[in-house]
Order: structure tokens, then sequence, then C-alpha cells
């Protein structure tokens, strides 16, 4: 039925909608049967799978995105022009005289309209509220169950951050139930009927904990004044959740805003807090989760493995992800951990949208909940497999794996593996010093602590240590190297110098990797300074005691240092004196070029020489091979 523009609008009915067309479509051809011109009715279609249609021309439908029964209402309430608004669940029922006995009452100008009211199950009356006048209240903060005229409500609005108990905290926040002030009215007829046998009914999905709002309980025998920690928790619970407090006494009159208090009585809960009880049933919810990523086993080291890591670094970003083993390595474990929920298999309830099976021969877990199946194919076809056909959906991770398996892959797609480079690389440290010597001080025990903290920091380094001597009981990571007179291009490459000596005359390596522009660590010996190095600018400094953050490595400097070779130069001409330079004489003992006939140990070379080797020796020494019959000359 249209209305006449400029008509009064008595009465709206705000219906909160989603995937209810069998009781919807019942509820509305009982209220055609009583409507009138000035009553209109809004159905908030929130999202459904298929968008609500109705025939009934006078039903105002308004779809949008899903976002929950609070948002639904919200809008409504933006659009109502009634003088009186009227909540009803889409899965709910009323009686045939409901705007009749509704309109007749809104004629005592009444800010708060209570409701008899019975819920119902497949076996007829289960509960049931009869007010008898005015006087009496209902003590259950329900939107449904009353009415409430719209200039009461003002800006009050549903908390959209609730999917469930949205009217509790509505109510609590109008404060009707508590204000003595607000003009009650009650109608004695039964005015409203739960429909309790419907399975999919939010209360039932509230108290399984299928919903993301949880009823949260305090138990305190006494709560006291200078309990003000429990006030600011129950306030962030409030956000989200449906709270109670359960005590004897409660001296913080503020806690009424944020929560329900009543007196200690049997009550169940999804989560209990405070002081120890028996009076509550804990109801544990089972986990929800968008994206269930499963494997019943993976190693430490694989494609799967990577993949699922991968994977879940790029879309933690768009969904809530649980990965779900029976057998994972405990590195996997940890390293997963740290970007998404991971748990171990044990059999308890969890409810997704998408269950993802990463191997052909994984078996649907089944205390596992979905709404859809996906099977990844990381293999080509192998003898003894087959792809599971019971999946929703089939990805191949490569068009070779699909073409592989031939007709049993054709309906599957191909998507590639995702690449996840991380940015913090692994360190490349150099160090060229004695070790196990005097002069050196600590340095053999400062180099052990530093390779122990970049590892307890979980920052990839490897570092190499020239020297004629080993370093015992180092990690992962640390090389021994023997000594080579080519250590610069080492160091060129390097990300760090190290030098971590008590005391250093004048340390050769530092020098390099000052004019190779590679950044340098060193303890504070007093010549690191007097070589040109500036802390923060050519590296760090690191303390004695090795006591330093040693994540401040990963920032590793870049510089263009300023050589003095010219000055030094310059120096040693001075001393020298400027005398030109001579002629080489005729006499100089020049190399010359052997070919060894005999494998032989060169004592001056300080190396074994096989048959076939060229080597340059002097002339006295290339006489002396000849003669001996290693060599010839060539």
């Amino acid at each position: 039925m249209e209305k006449t523009a400029g008509e009064k609008i008595r009465l709206s009915i705000i219906i909160p909608y989603w995937n209810a067309a069998v009781y919807t479509d019942e509820l509305l051809e009982i209220l055609s049967r009583q409507i009138r011109d000035d009553v209109e009715v809004i159905i908030i279609d929130d999202g459904s799978d298929i968008p609500y249609k109705t025939e009934f021309l006078w039903a105002k439908v308004i779809r949008k995105r899903n976002g929950g029964c609070a948002s639904a209402r919200n809008r409504g309430l933006k659009i109502a022009k009634g003088e009186y608004i009227s909540f009803i669940d889409a899965d709910d029922i009323v009686p045939e005289y409901f705007i009749e006995k509704l309109l007749e009452k809104t004629a005592g100008g009444y800010d708060v309209i209570d409701f008899s009211w019975k819920s119902l199950d497949s076996n007829g009356r289960q509960f049931n509220y009869l007010l008898r006048s005015d006087d009496d209240r209902l003590p259950n903060p329900s939107v449904c169950t009353r009415a409430f005229k719209r200039a009461y409500i003002g800006n009050v609005r549903f908390n959209e951050q609730k999917d469930s108990t949205e009217d509790e905290d509505f109510s609590r926040k109008l404060g009707y139930l508590s204000d003595d002030n607000c003009k009650h009215g009650a109608i004695s007829e039964y005015m409203y009927f739960y429909r309790t046998s419907n399975d999919n009914s939010k209360v039932l999905r509230f108290k399984k904990g299928l919903m993301n709002t949880k009823r949260v309980l305090y138990y305190y025998k006494t709560v006291t004044a200078d309990m003000t920690d429990l006030l600011e928790d129950v306030k962030q619970e409030d956000q989200y959740n449906e709270v109670w407090l359960m005590t004897e006494r409660c001296d913080i009159p503020e806690l009424s805003r944020y929560c329900q208090i009543c007196r200690p009585q049997r009550m169940w809960a999804h989560y209990v807090l405070g002081e120890p009880t028996n009076l509550v049933e804990i109801i544990n919810p089972p986990r929800t989760v968008n994206v269930v990523m499963y494997v019943e086993f993976a190693n430490k080291v694989g494609g799967i493995s990577t993949f699922i890591y991968n994977w879940c670094q790029y879309m933690k970003a768009f969904y809530d992800i649980l990965v779900l083993f029976n057998r994972l390595d405990a590195d996997q474990v940890d390293r997963l951990g740290r970007i998404v929920a991971v748990q171990q298999n044990d059999g308890s309830p969890i409810i997704c949208d998408t269950l993802i099976l990463n191997r052909l021969t994984d078996k649907i877990p089944d205390n596992v909940t979905y709404k859809k199946t996906i099977q990844i194919c990381h293999a080509c076809c192998q003898q003894n497999y087959t792809i599971p056909l019971d999946r929703d959906y089939l990805i191949n991770v490569s068009r070779a794996a699909k073409d592989s398996w031939g007709e049993i892959s054709k309906d599957g797609i191909v998507i590639h593996n995702l690449p996840y480079i991380q940015k913090k690389q692994a360190l490349f440290l150099v160090s060229a010093t004695r070790v196990k010597t005097v002069d050196k001080g600590e340095n053999d025990d400062r180099m052990r602590k530093l390779a122990e903290m970049l590892r307890d920091a979980e920052i990839p380094f490897v570092w190499l240590n020239f020297s004629d001597n080993k370093l015992s009981n180092m990690p992962y990571g640390f090389v021994n190297m023997p000594s080579t007179l080519d250590t610069q291009s080492y160091i060129a490459k390097a990300d760090y110098l190290v030098q971590l000596s008590d005391k250093e005359a004048y340390s050769m390596s530092i020098l390099e990797a000052l004019n190779l522009n590679t950044a340098i660590i060193a303890t504070p010996f007093p010549s690191l300074f007097e070589e040109g190095f500036i802390d923060e600018i050519h590296g760090y400094t690191v303390p004695f005691n090795m006591d330093f953050d040693v994540k401040k490595l990963l920032n590793v400097p870049e510089y263009k240092f300023q050589s003095e070779t010219a000055s030094i130069i310059n120096q040693w001409k001075r001393i020298l004196g400027a005398k030109p330079k001579r002629r080489k004489s005729r006499h100089f003992n020049h190399g010359v070029e052997i070919l060894c006939i005999k494998k032989y140990h060169d004592t001056v070379l300080n190396r074994t020489i096989s048959a076939g080797q060229r080597v340059t020796v002097t002339k006295d020494r290339a006489q002396l091979i000849c003669d001996m019959g290693y060599g010839r000359r060539v």
C-alpha cells in the first residue's frame, strides 16, 4: 500500500533479514492482514546469498553488504520515519493483532512499551513471560519484545562490533532498564513469539559459540571500589562481547554501564574470569577462521612447506588463517606461528569458510566444518597416486602438473606458486685476525659472543675468518678459512669487516676495509679512530663486554672514505729524500721459469710441485732444481 505525500507514519517495523525466506514470508503474510497506511515495514537484506523479494508492495526491501544484525538495524533506523519503532527478527513471528494492539498503546505517549512474549519450539510453548499491567517490566534486554518512541532513541545506535547480544548493548546505552524517568507501558497480550526450533537461530548459534561475539562472565564475591583494573577490563570486553558480572556486592556503580550485573546463580558462559566458581557451565566455542590450510605432514624443507609459508605471508592481510597439521617440523611451526595461527590437530571443533588440502593423500579432518574445499596439486602424475574427486576446486601449481594428470585434471585451474622474498638478508662478515694469541686479548671470546648474539636474534649470517689457526666451538654460519694473500676480495664483498681485539697498534684489515668502503664492526681500541674510523658512519663500535643491541647491525652503513694515501707517500718521500730512481743492474737476479719434470716439495715456495707444472724462481734456484733433476728451463 503506497503512502500519500505528507502522511504521518506512526509505526516503523524494522526487520533485519539474512537467509530466512521461509520464515520471513510467513511473517509478512501475517502482517499483510493488518497493515495500514500509517505503518511502514522496512526489510534490511543484510547481504543474503539470494536477494530477498516479496510480492507485498508495502514492504520496502533494502539490500546492503553483509555487516550483521546491528548494522542492519542501524540502516533501518536511518530510514525509518515512524513515531514509534518496532524490531522483528526475520525468523520470528507476531500475532495477527500485533499492529492494532501496539498502535493503541502508543496513544499513551510511552517512551518504551514492553510486550508479553513466548518462545516456541516444534512441540509448542517452551517459555513465556506474561505482563499483567503497566507496572510490570521485562527483565531481559531484547529490543524485539519492546517498541520504542523514536525521539527516546535519539542518536543511540546498535554496536556494529557485535554480531550477537547487540540488544543488551543498545538497552544499556538507552538506559530504560534502570531509568526511573523513562515512561514505561506494557501489553498483556502475547505480542512476540521466538522460534527456538530454527537451527539457524541467532540465539542458538550464539550459545554454541558460532558467533564472533561471546559471553564473558566475571565472578568476584565482592567488587571493591579500588578494583579499577576490573573496570578497564570490562570496558574493553564490552566492545565486542556480552559481559556479565556475578557478585554479591558491587562498589563500582559505573560497571553497570558496561556489563550486566547479577547475584551468584547458575549460568553458562564461553569464558569465565576472576575468582574460581562452580556456578558457571563453560561452553567451549569452536575455533572459527576464514581459511584452514591443512597438511597431514610436511618436511622441514620442501615445496609444500615453502608454499604454505609463502602463501600465508601474502594472504594473511586478507583472511584469518589457521595452519592445521598432524606432523610438522618444530622450526616450521615456529616460523609459521609468527605470521598466522598454527595448531596441531587434536580433534577439537573448527569452523571455516574454506578448507585447503595440500597433499593428494590428505583426508578431510572430521573435526573441521567448512563451506568449500580446495585441493592443491603440487605434483605431476605419479604411479599409485590419484587426485581426490570430492573437492569443490582443484588448483594445480603449474600447467605441466595439470597436463600430466590428463582427463582427471581437466576441470582444474592453474595458479602458480607465490614467491616470498624476505627483506631480512643474511649478513656477510669477514675478519682476518689471528686467534689464540695473547696480543689480541679476548678477541676469541668476543667473536664467539657476536656469533651467538646473531644466532639468538635470528639474524642469518655467514662469517669467514682468515687465520692460520682455527677458532673452536663456533655456531653455524662461522667458517674458519686458511690464510690467504687475497683477503681484500672478500672484504670488498662483505657487509662488515669484524675486528674485536683488546688493542691494535694499527689494524691492516681496518685500513683495507675503510679504503674499500666496507662497513666495520670493531671494539673501541684507540688506533681504530686514529685510522679515521667514525662510529655510525663507517660502521659500529661495540663495547668490550659485547653488551649492545645486535639488531642494529641490520642497518649496514654506506659511505665513501677519504683516503690519506697521498699524504703518507709524501711523508715518506720527505724522509727518503728526492733522489732519482736508479736503473736496474744488469746483474739483477731476474726470475727464471722452469718446467717440473719430477714431483718435489719446494721449501722456498712452501708447496708441492707436480710434474708438468711451471714455476718461476730465481736464477740460482733454477740452476739448483735443474742440477738435481727436478726440472728444466723453459
